[in-house]
């Protein structure tokens, strides 16, 4: 858990969850698309947080409608995470699971049966990743699983992974960006293995998206030893540089120096190897992930390549980050790390207003207005109320937990 908040600034961040709400609430009915990551379904899974913590900040009649909304229109959406049935479900059975003595197990079965159908692919053929690929159902299995038996969904995930697995050793695996893939790097050799380095589109997701297999007996021991051999060849992708700046590119092999981030970079890949080493009872994941967090630590924004605030690759996300670190790895560097860049981000906020909260545009090389969980105000404002109550259970979706 973070420090005690001094007064002044627990009244800030309670100032601005209560002000992003309003904003988030206003853009509900101007919204033409129901995805998680930039949809009604994040909003939505804020506001819900929102609520919970002062159901003042939230009018539930409109929070109501936008969820009648979600839930008339699943049978229109496409299957994957980003924008689609996945992402959405996933919601549902959050908000579902929220109070125990109201919980419908029947709720999603439908669901359930579509992705038992839409999985069934040996070789897998779509993308591998988290984003629109195979990774982004285990959320959706692994928050199911919570309540209800998913052994049929963790086979299809596994199976589709080890469908496409490269084997590199005896000992280590890891995936390649397929041929088709929109998240290859290299688009004109296509035929060479790419190994993407992200927790968003590479490697590290897909060990992410099999951690939850491990607790199924039907599909454990198949799931651990893609767990361990995709693991140790990730170990094997650090920068022995001396004057790296980072200890993994984004790509294996790219010499490039990853962001601070959820999508790339080295704090996601630590989470990711701390949750395995924990899983597996293998303390050499945990104390090298520890080495790879620690390394961070002191890195800057201009260092860390942030530009913008949102849980993707933001200073709040960043918060949000360190926060699990410290979590799952207790270290007061970790701790101090999250703390600074939440100091970062109020002191942000307090020099320019919302504008502090714009997402970055890579396309048009412009801050904008975002209201989207994965960019925008949604995001911000889960990762400022688990500042204050210390509460991150919605990570799952994002692969951290």
């Amino acid at each position: 858990m973070l420090m005690p908040l001094d007064i002044e600034k627990k009244e800030l961040i309670l100032a601005m969850v209560e002000k992003l709400a309003k904003q988030v609430e206003s853009d509900l009915e101007m919204l033409d698309r129901n995805g998680l990551l930039s949809g009604l379904a994040g909003h939505l899974l804020f506001l819900f947080r929102a609520a919970n913590f002062n159901d003042a900040w939230v009018d539930e009649e409109k929070f109501h409608l936008a969820l009648d909304k979600l839930q008339n229109e699943l049978a229109e959406q496409t299957p994957e995470l980003s924008s689609g049935l996945a992402g959405q479900a996933w919601v549902l059975e959050y908000f579902n699971q929220y109070d125990d003595e109201d919980y419908d197990p029947e709720l999603l079965e439908e669901i359930d049966h579509f992705f038992a159908t839409a999985l069934d692919f040996t070789p897998w053929t779509g993308e591998i990743e988290m984003v629109l690929g195979l990774a982004g159902y285990s959320p959706y299995i692994s928050r199911r699983a919570k309540r209800t038996k998913q052994s049929t969904l963790f086979d299809r995930l596994v199976t589709g992974y080890e469908s496409v697995a490269v084997e590199l050793s005896d000992q280590q695996i890891a995936w390649s960006q397929p041929k088709q893939s929109v998240y290859r790097f290299d688009k004109e050799d296509t035929e060479s293995h790419e190994f993407n380095l992200g927790l968003a589109h590479g490697v590290p997701g897909i060990i992410a998206a099999l951690l939850p297999a491990l607790q199924d007996q039907k599909v454990k021991l198949r799931a651990q030893k893609l767990v361990v051999a995709g693991c140790d060849w990730l170990l094997e992708q650090q920068s022995h540089a001396e004057d790296k700046k980072a200890c993994f590119g984004s790509c294996a092999g790219d010499g490039h120096h990853s962001r601070l981030g959820w999508c790339y970079g080295d704090l996601t890949i630590a989470l990711t190897l701390a949750r395995a080493g924990h899983a597996l009872d293998k303390p050499r994941y945990v104390e090298q992930a520890l080495e790879i967090a620690l390394f961070n630590v002191d890195r800057d924004a201009t260092q860390g390549h942030i530009n913008d605030a949102g849980l993707c690759h933001g200073f709040f996300g960043l918060v949000t980050i360190y926060q699990l670190l410290n979590q799952i790895m207790p270290h007061p560097k970790l701790q101090g790390a999250a703390l600074t860049w939440l100091d970062y981000g109020l002191n942000q906020y307090q020099e320019r207003g919302l504008e502090a909260l714009y997402s970055y545009n890579g396309l048009e090389k412009a801050h904008q207005e975002d209201h989207s969980f994965l960019m925008g105000y949604s995001g911000i404002g889960l990762a400022l109320i688990g500042v204050l109550d210390d509460n991150l259970d919605w990570v799952d979706c994002l692969l951290m937990s």
